[in-house]
């Protein structure tokens, strides 16, 4: 996948982690609120490498302990939420793939 297609992909990624933290956010589930918020950054650090001069920085080594987390508050999201959830770490760790060491 080219630069740009995964920088769409992970930009894509933030605004669905925005949408959903702030739906959580208004339910008072603030702790899963709280973990997609952490997803949300962690992915604009790298949107942000990403997109400038630091491309070679680039890495998805803060994306684990951030998905494992979030993964663990599906449940208390709801079955609707939380498959929404569900298809947005999908997509994360595809990204975190396209990121690794060789892949271009």
């Amino acid at each position: 996948m080219e630069r740009m297609e995964v920088q769409r992909d992970v930009r894509s990624a933030i605004a669905i982690a925005y949408e959903l933290s702030r739906h959580e956010h208004v339910q008072n589930r603030e702790h899963v609120s709280q973990a997609l918020g952490e997803l949300k950054d962690e992915l604009a650090r790298i949107e942000a490498k990403l997109g400038g001069e630091r491309i070679h920085e680039v890495t998805a080594d803060g994306l684990p302990p951030v998905l494992r987390q979030v993964e663990g508050l599906v449940e208390d999201a709801g079955p609707v939420v939380g498959d929404q959830i569900k298809a947005l770490l999908q997509s994360v760790q595809r990204i975190a793939g396209e990121l690794a060491p060789g892949r271009s």
